[in-house]
């Protein structure tokens, strides 16, 4: 939309929604279907170990969830167009669902599918970029083809939790895979760069504004990003 980068503010809101979020489910690992058991017994544990947390947690979300969009008001009417205010509160009340919801399916199934449909979105116009002809096809069917098996052995690794120790050992290695793919993809799509900056442009032009320029500094805000 070639609207201004986000302020500070807005990154913060968006940040502190999402922690919050983290937070409500580490308050409820339920929602995640972990089987755990709480060190602490007794009639008052359950309300120490969940509620308490949780509620802190909907209480951080909300006020989160309420700066960002003070902070989107704020924003001049040409710097906020329907796209731009719908991408960031989009962003903004992402992890609305878990607190909408105490059902696994409900609360987070929703999310994981979200997050994985637009990362394949991507990574399907960025494959499908480029070079056209056979590439091209030889590209797009290899990343279905890494995507259904990939996603299938991660399918079968996740479930692993409550089987036999060696068992687990698979789901040791989906969680760190899962961690992994998250520190790594924060340095592959990180357009202040050089070499990813021009990557993308070369496969996806137009995601990738002409003007856009190294940052001068990692603390200036001004620099584009990719969203």
């Amino acid at each position: 939309c070639r609207a201004a980068p986000l302020s500070r503010a807005e990154r913060a809101a968006l940040m502190a929604a999402g922690l919050a979020a983290v937070g409500a489910l580490a308050a409820r690992p339920s929602q995640l279907q972990l089987p755990v058991t709480h060190v602490l017994s007794g009639p008052w544990s359950e309300a120490l170990w969940s509620e308490a947390p949780w509620s802190a947690a909907a209480l951080a979300f909300i006020a989160s969830v309420a700066a960002g969009i003070v902070c989107l008001a704020r924003r001049s009417r040409a710097d906020r167009p329907a796209g731009f205010c719908a991408a960031y509160l989009a962003a903004l009340a992402f992890g609305l669902p878990v607190f909408a919801f105490r059902s696994p399916y409900a609360s987070v199934a929703g999310l994981t599918i979200a997050h994985g449909l637009q990362y394949l979105l991507l990574m399907g116009l960025v494959a499908g970029g480029g070079s056209r002809g056979m590439g091209r096809a030889i590209r797009l069917a290899a990343l279905c083809n890494i995507a259904v098996l990939g996603g299938s052995l991660l399918s079968v690794a996740s479930d692993q939790i409550t089987a036999r120790p060696a068992g687990r050992i698979l789901f040791g290695l989906f969680l760190g895979a899962v961690m992994a793919h998250f520190v790594i993809d924060a340095g592959i799509w990180r357009i202040r760069d050089a070499f990813p900056r021009a990557f993308l442009a070369s496969r996806v032009p137009y995601l990738v504004s002409s003007a856009a320029r190294p940052r001068s500094s990692p603390t200036d805000p001004s620099a584009p990003e990719l969203s």
